[in-house]
């Protein structure tokens, strides 16, 4: 008999019983006095052993029970039956005697020696100095930190395991601590990406419902979010969904699935050319959003250098002509043209700088 400690294991006290048996029902070995007191064996009859372990194991639990023939010339079957807490029945059923047996019975106790802390099992850890088989903590498995960004599982049962949460209730720092976030639309909320702790780190958020149709999730790209557009995102329709990636500090875009055309994609500048000054609409105009012009008033609009905007739009459109004006863009280095005349509702321009010129996306 003896106790250990099974690894990956709470309990601190596993109790071990090993004994041969003969075919009478003697125990053979080991010698009496290092077995239990209260274990012992009987031949119920020519089929059947009784073996008897009371009070040894912990009593609401029945121990696992091994046995094997060690007799070369009998091969039958032995079932154990009767199994509980206190004894069991080992029985034989292809003869008419009962074979010598080897016997194991394997159950916790709660007497015997006591370790200061049992082998928990797995811990996450950046300690690969720990050569220990049983440690006085936790088994350690370094895989880059002691405690992880993220709650997950093994695929399974269960799965990816989800952050279901309310914009009412949403914070942007609780979105780092799960690789899904399901978000619940009942009022609006804009909000800046967590600050990344490093490269590598995964985030993926997706509406899972909404109980207000007007309500939405604007996510802040001028916070950290690396994106080529120059508008916030924006989550409204169910199933609208974000995939992101860290890197270098920076969240990067992996994929999106947005369902609608958000309303804040759909700001555009009014202005009117009774307004007109050089420095106002060069502001207005290169701030990346459609302009719609009101033509009040026979105006001539100069385009800034374009050398000092390399790769900035300007994007125009008529929306409503006032007294038969006449408006015009008008810059040397437009290219192909140097003059554009914007006389009728509708008409527009699209210009890309480049280098010394403006040229003409559409017109």
């Amino acid at each position: 008999m003896s106790y250990f400690k099974p690894l990956n294991s709470n309990e601190n006290n596993l109790y071990i019983i090993r004994a041969s048996i003969d075919n009478t029902g003697n125990i053979t070995a080991p010698s009496k006095n290092q077995l239990p007191s209260t274990f012992t064996t009987s031949k119920f009859d020519d089929n059947n052993f009784t073996i008897n372990y009371n009070n040894i194991f912990n009593s609401s639990i029945t121990p696992s029970i091994f046995v094997i023939s060690t007799d070369d010339s009998k091969f039958g079957i032995l079932t154990i039956t009767n199994k509980n807490s206190s004894n069991c029945i080992i029985r034989s059923s292809n003869y008419a005697a009962m074979p010598n047996i080897d016997i194991m019975i394997v159950g916790p106790q709660s007497t015997g020696p006591v370790f200061a802390v049992s082998n928990r099992g797995w811990k996450f850890s950046t300690n690969l100095n720990q050569k220990l088989l049983y440690s006085d903590a936790d088994m350690l498995v370094g895989i880059g930190t002691d405690n992880p960004n993220f709650n997950f599982t093994i695929n399974g049962n269960y799965g990816v395991i989800p952050n279901e949460i309310s914009s009412s209730t949403l914070v942007s720092s609780d979105l780092l601590n799960y690789y899904l976030n399901i978000i619940n639309i009942n009022t609006s909320k804009t909000i800046s990406l967590p600050s990344t702790t490093n490269d590598g780190q995964l985030l993926n958020i997706v509406i899972g419902n909404s109980v207000n149709q007007d309500a939405k999730i604007t996510l802040d790209i001028n916070s950290n979010i690396l994106s080529s557009s120059q508008f916030n995102i924006i989550l409204q329709t169910i199933g609208d969904s974000i995939s992101l990636c860290s890197y270098n500090n920076k969240w990067i875009i992996t994929n999106t699935n947005i369902n609608q055309i958000a309303t804040s994609l759909l700001s555009y500048n009014s202005l009117s050319t009774s307004q007109y000054n050089s420095q106002t609409f060069n502001s207005t105009l290169l701030n990346n959003q459609l302009t719609v012009l009101t033509v009040d008033s026979n105006t001539t609009i100069s385009l800034p250098p374009s050398m000092y905007y390399d790769g900035k739009i300007i994007d125009l459109v008529v929306g409503q002509v006032i007294n038969s004006s006449i408006s015009n863009i008008s810059n040397n280095n437009i290219l192909p043209n140097s003059q554009i005349n914007l006389n009728n509702i509708g008409d527009k321009v699209k210009l890309l700088a480049k280098g010394d010129n403006w040229l003409i996306l559409d017109r």
